[in-house]
């Protein structure tokens, strides 16, 4: 974390607010198709590090910081002096290779409102939007599906809000564009 002011160093951790560690990144190995296997649901608290691609931290209005570990499919939440709150686990069955490279959480964006109640979490290769509730990090809703049409996604990378509420996504590789969502309003979820 560095001041926003003067860009002095302030203060690092890990998952679970640990002292980071330096791990040197497994390499991936090709599959062959014939020895594909379907995927598991993986339990427990997830790996002791953040995986190699930590790939967005943003602050919400009320101070605590949401930090996208990608390759550990998870959102941690944390205070602004690294103490861990909680995390939650986004597509854990994603596995490469039948789900891309199994890798989750791209990126988040929070809501407009001032509460921020909603948290949008890009899941990159299962190619959706979850939409959590803030505070709970339950999940609310989700959009979207792999390709290249409106509203598909090929590999999800960043997003943000703007002022009005409006999403924007971006994907890289193959997707190489940004979509905007525009915010309608808010409106009760389709019952079940």
């Amino acid at each position: 974390m560095f001041d926003a002011d003067t860009g002095a160093f302030k203060r690092m951790w890990g998952a679970f607010g640990k002292e980071p560690v330096d791990i040197k990144p497994a390499r991936a190995e090709k599959i062959p198709e014939s020895s594909r296997i379907p995927a598991k649901e993986e339990t427990g608290p997830g790996p002791e590090q953040f995986e190699p691609s930590v790939h967005a931290a943003r602050v919400s209005n009320d101070g605590l910081v949401y930090v996208s570990d990608r390759g550990g499919k998870r959102v941690q939440v944390f205070t602004l002096d690294g103490k861990f709150v909680t995390q939650k686990f986004i597509d854990r069955w994603c596995e490469a290779p039948h789900c891309g490279n199994g890798q989750t959480v791209a990126s988040t964006a929070f809501s407009h409102d001032p509460e921020q109640r909603f948290l949008y979490v890009a899941s990159r290769s299962p190619a959706r939007v979850w939409v959590l509730d803030r505070k709970t990090l339950e999940p609310l809703d989700s959009f979207g599906r792999p390709g290249v049409a409106p509203g598909e996604f090929y590999v999800l990378h960043h997003m943000n809000v703007d002022s009005k509420g409006n999403l924007y996504v971006t994907e890289v590789q193959d997707g190489k564009r940004a979509q905007k969502f525009v915010f309608r309003g808010m409106m009760p979820l389709p019952s079940k």
